[in-house]
């Protein structure tokens, strides 16, 4: 049973008000995470493999320095595998 001496010291708050609380907001940030990395991936044109490699880069590479090209190297691949082609604008500049 969970009593007053278990309530959080911040602001006297019962745990489960606490931990529901942090559970809602942590979701909330996953989920803007988890927008801002499509959306970079959408843009950076990449196909799934790309995706995976871009995924792996961002939350799982320990050495900040190496930027993504550097690290898709370092794996044997190259960024223009990984990225869909640019369109072709169908208007011709005059």
């Amino acid at each position: 049973m969970i009593t007053e001496q278990h309530y959080t010291n911040r602001k006297n708050e019962h745990p489960e008000d606490r931990i529901f609380k942090d559970k809602e907001y942590i979701n909330r940030l996953q989920k803007h995470i988890d927008e801002v990395y499509e959306t970079l991936a959408l843009d950076l044109r990449l196909n799934d493999e790309g995706k995976d490699y871009l995924f792996d880069y961002i939350f799982n590479e320990m050495n900040n320095d190496l930027e993504f090209e550097d690290y898709l190297d370092k794996l044997g691949h190259r960024y223009d595998e990984m990225a869909f082609a640019k369109r072709r604008s169908k208007y011709i500049n005059l």
